[in-house]
């Protein structure tokens, strides 16, 4: 299920790279939810995540700061993240960070 909705959440959506000051490499792909307002950002990072709370908040921020430039500032709010939207996918050692423009 959470694969599924994770394809159709990020099919065919831009990558971005940046370097935090820990010397961590993020990878994401952003995305909306058709005929939704939600709008979600799968993070990926070089060292790869291992599942840990403290990383949670990193790709948190992370996502933030994306999201709120591609989708949220444009509609006059920032991004508000929806804890039942955040999952961590030990497979692919990724976060995927979900919520809505507020």
């Amino acid at each position: 299920m959470k694969t599924g909705v994770t394809v159709a959440l990020f099919a065919g959506l831009l990558s971005f790279s940046a370097h935090s000051a820990d010397e961590y490499t993020y990878n994401m792909i952003t995305g909306q939810l058709p005929n939704t307002g939600i709008v979600a950002a799968d993070v990926v990072r070089q060292p790869a995540f291992t599942g840990e709370k403290d990383e949670q908040v990193q790709a948190m921020d992370q996502a933030k700061t994306r999201l709120d430039a591609e989708y949220c500032q444009t509609r006059g709010g920032e991004f508000v993240a929806d804890p039942g939207l955040i999952v961590y996918d030990k497979g692919v050692e990724q976060w995927l960070i979900g919520g809505m423009c507020r």
